[in-house]
């Protein structure tokens, strides 16, 4: 004969697992309230200063003021590529020698300068780029002067240009990972897209690194070339030869490239361009590669939401 026990689950182990979803559900509910509430108070802040940013361009707009930002390395480490320079009216009687003054030349009125003042003589104004070796061809009346530069922001410029590539990008990423259903794969194409967009936005502008050759002249022993920095970061200019010259944002340099014992009228040299920064600079540019991991190791991405699980009370016969 052989006897059959039966067990059955008691009602508290029961009672405890459906309290224990309960909680977790619970956890997850205020996780998900934080979350939103976080993101709501971030967009409140994104459109304050969006709302404030466009009041004071409106004001500033409507007292006679400009903006402009500088595409050429004519004014040297004053106003590099990049800069965004804001002017004010001022008449005539005002302008000094030594002023920045945005203007349109006599000789190609669409076209817009902006140089520093070297003379003034019978009211006609002569300007001159501070990285040009010569004053500009022209004489300005004070009509062609649209105002005196009043503010000098470095690399702003550069956020102007690239505003139009980000928003439409940062559009078009939002709705088509806005198809993806589950949150962790959404978020994660998110920081994946942000970051190539980011990347081909620098790579298209080009802000950090590049040079522009001024000019090249022949002397003693080889070739000198007049080089400017048009990126935002320090660069270092060499020659295959080993010698080189390090330029910051704007800045202009001289580098002699050795002829070794042969000059013909059509040598062509070559130069390279490398990013030079000292070693907290390599930390701050890795630590600024390294935020998409950083934000996903710190922040982490959101969890799948999973529905409600039903426990049961099950009953286990044991022979």
């Amino acid at each position: 004969m052989t006897a059959t026990h039966v067990r059955a689950v008691r009602p508290a182990d029961g009672v405890r697992a459906v309290r224990g979803s309960r909680a977790v559900h619970g956890l997850r509910a205020i996780t998900r309230r934080r979350r939103r509430t976080g993101r709501r108070a971030l967009t409140g802040v994104l459109l304050a200063i969006i709302a404030v940013m466009v009041v004071a361009a409106a004001a500033f707009h409507a007292t006679g003021g400009r903006w402009f930002v500088v595409e050429t390395p004519s004014m040297g480490t004053a106003a590099p590529v990049g800069t965004l320079v804001l002017t004010g009216p001022a008449a005539a009687t005002d302008l000094r020698v030594g002023d920045v003054v945005t203007f349109h030349p006599p000789t190609a009125a669409a076209e817009t300068y902006t140089h520093r003042i070297v003379a003034i003589d019978d009211g006609r104004i002569t300007t001159r780029g501070d990285a040009n070796g010569a004053v500009d061809p022209w004489r300005l009346r004070a009509a062609d002067v649209v105002g005196v530069v009043r503010t000098i922001l470095p690399g702003v410029g550069w956020l102007v240009r690239a505003l139009p590539l980000l928003i439409g990008g940062l559009v078009a990423l939002w709705l088509v990972t806005s198809r993806v259903r589950r949150p962790t794969h959404r978020s994660a194409a998110r920081v994946l897209g942000v970051s190539v967009l980011l990347s081909g936005v620098a790579f298209v502008l080009r802000p950090f690194v590049g040079t522009t050759v001024l000019q090249t002249a022949t002397v003693s022993g080889g070739t000198e070339a007049t080089v400017v920095s048009t990126g935002m970061l320090p660069v270092r200019v060499a020659a295959p030869t080993g010698a080189h010259v390090d330029l910051v944002a704007g800045e202009v340099g001289r580098l002699t490239v050795p002829a070794h014992g042969i000059a013909t009228p059509h040598a062509v040299h070559h130069l390279t361009t490398a990013l030079h920064l000292p070693p907290w600079g390599w930390a701050v540019a890795v630590g600024l590669c390294a935020v998409p991991l950083l934000w996903t190791l710190v922040v982490g991405l959101p969890g799948d939401e999973a529905g409600p699980r039903r426990h049961r009370r099950t009953r286990g016969l044991h022979a």
